[in-house]
């Protein structure tokens, strides 16, 4: 049976023949999957042009949402970069960012049990953001999704109420042709004379009325002509340069409309099916495979562009568990290769783990020249105070700053005058604080439980002393005298009578060979250097 009905599908897919506007020969296949991030855009933008040669690009999409202006770029590139073949395959879901993704291509179709919607803005936390900064915020994804509504023929009002809570609308049918419309309260009164009748039940006890939330829009272009009279909530920079898709009708159109329902009531965002979403005329047709895409577009063939392995190494590099554990190798590695002195080994440790913890960023965009500049600033200010003007404090404490304002920078991609900015701020002091602690809580085991194993002592200063005999277990005399045996910078190794001992300064270096006075014993045995 079933595959009686795959050959009825081709079957009845070839006696239907392809518009001309939708006819492609080679399709390409650009999948976005998961969050939408500025690796997702990076990545997108690089696929587009490596299927520049497509007659027809496909933007498979399953997304539960993701970071605004990498949303944003990505619909850039469709308007600007894509052809005009461009389809999106909700396929199965796309919500917020990949709402917003889809409204930018010419076509949209559905997967079947697909959902789409709720593209409203929302901070990390997940708490109600404040009217006006939401309003703020809500005004450049209002512009991005009626701009692509202008551009792709959809229902201004129906793109409007994925975006903002308090949007009612209601579906009209032209009594002649069959056409459907979406109108707002506002229109439908105008329309019919009355107020429009509500079929849907308040959500619970938390039902919110227009006024506290949205529509801080009745429509972008209904705004744009009160701006003389009223002080806007939202950045008139985003306002609509293309020409609304229909005129706003009247009482004299009344009779040529019919209410079919209410698509959604004030207290929620919309969100889709297929059927819906045809009927709405936001979706073109239902998909499910590939085969079935590729007879869709009449094409020879269907090729996808998957993210290669390098941009998926960098999403993972970039995630704040990875960062934070960088952090916190890159403190213990210095930590260690300075009390112990060692050969080296923990010092390319380090170089590493900072090299990683910046260069993945900067590779993704979200790190900036300034980033890298003041960690090497730190790096440098810090070595200065160690080998070259020790005991000073000032020029350690300014590179110690230099170089976490650089980590804590790399987490910042965005304008900290932003939400978006300042919920990376609170990351970035988050992932280097909590570096700081697990780089505290690994100096501690490996100074208590690892300090004494073989294996770091063939590491420690192997290639310093070679033949040099093992520290001996017990504590020399207090103001005893010995001699340097390796630099000591600031820690290393001295004997007395033939006993080697591990030994530290306060700070300065000592070179081999100068005799040293021991001033503590204890955890540690600290020396100065006898002039």
């Amino acid at each position: 049976m079933r595959m009686l009905a795959a050959l009825a599908t081709i079957a009845l897919a070839q006696t239907i023949p392809v518009p001309s506007y939708r006819q492609a020969n080679d399709v390409a296949v650009i999948t976005i999957d998961g969050v939408v991030d500025t690796v997702t855009a990076q990545s997108f933008i690089r696929r587009l042009k490596d299927a520049e040669n497509a007659d027809a690009v496909v933007i498979d999409l399953n997304t539960p949402g993701g970071d605004l202006m990498a949303t944003l770029e990505i619909c850039y590139a469709i308007k600007n970069n894509a052809p005009n073949n461009t389809v999106a395959w909700i396929h199965p879901h796309a919500f917020s960012a990949g709402t917003i993704i889809a409204l930018a291509c010419r076509e949209i179709v559905a997967a079947p049990g697909s959902t789409f919607g709720d593209a409203a803005p929302i901070n990390a936390t997940g708490q109600p953001i404040p009217a006006t900064e939401r309003a703020k915020i809500e005004s450049p994804v209002l512009a991005e999704v009626i701009d692509s509504a202008r551009r792709n023929h959809y229902d201004e009002h129906l793109v409007e109420s994925f975006v903002s809570v308090g949007i009612e609308l209601w579906l009209l049918q032209n009594s002649t042709n069959g056409e459907t419309i979406c109108v707002n309260a506002s229109e439908y009164e105008t329309i019919f004379g009355e107020v429009p009748p509500r079929q849907f039940s308040p959500i619970g006890s938390t039902q919110q009325t227009a006024s506290s939330l949205s529509p801080y829009f009745d429509s972008l272009s209904n705004i744009t002509s009160t701006l003389a009279t009223q002080n806007p909530t939202w950045d008139p920079s985003f306002t609509q340069k293309l020409p609304s898709s229909r005129p706003r009708l009247t009482s004299g159109d009344q009779d040529a409309w019919t209410l079919i329902k209410q698509i959604v009531p004030s207290d929620r965002l919309l969100t889709l099916k297929p059927a819906e979403a045809k009927q709405y005329g936001l979706i073109t047709d239902v998909i499910a495979t590939d085969s079935e895409l590729q007879q869709w577009f009449g094409a020879t063939s269907v090729t996808r562009h998957k993210p290669n392995w390098a941009e998926g190494l960098v999403r993972i590099l970039i995630s704040w568990p990875v960062r934070l554990a960088l952090i916190a190798v890159f403190l213990i590695c210095v930590f260690v290769e300075f009390v112990t002195g060692s050969t080296g080994v923990f010092s390319a440790g380090a170089v590493v783990s900072m090299s990683i913890l910046i260069g993945a960023p900067y590779l993704a965009g979200l790190a900036q020249w300034w980033d890298i500049l003041l960690v090497f600033a730190g790096i440098a200010l810090v070595a200065v105070e160690i080998f070259v003007i020790p005991g000073t404090g000032f020029t350690g404490f300014l590179g110690v700053g230099f170089l976490f304002a650089g980590m804590v920078g790399s987490f910042i991609s965005g304008s900290l005058q932003s939400p978006q900015g300042q919920v990376q701020l609170l990351t970035g002091l988050g992932a280097v604080v909590g570096g700081c602690i697990l780089a505290i809580i690994g100096a501690w085991i490996i100074a208590k439980r690892l300090g004494d194993t073989v294996a770091m002592r063939r590491i420690v200063l192997e290639g310093e002393i070679k033949s040099v005999p093992i520290p001996v277990d017990c504590q020399p005399p207090l103001h005893a005298t010995a001699v340097t045996i390796t630099d000591l910078r600031p820690s290393g190794r001295i004997a007395i009578d033939g006993d080697v001992f591990d030994a530290t300064t306060s700070g300065q270096w000592i070179t081999k060979g100068a005799t040293v006075r021991i001033i503590q014993v204890g955890l540690t045995i600290e020396v100065e250097e006898v002039t």
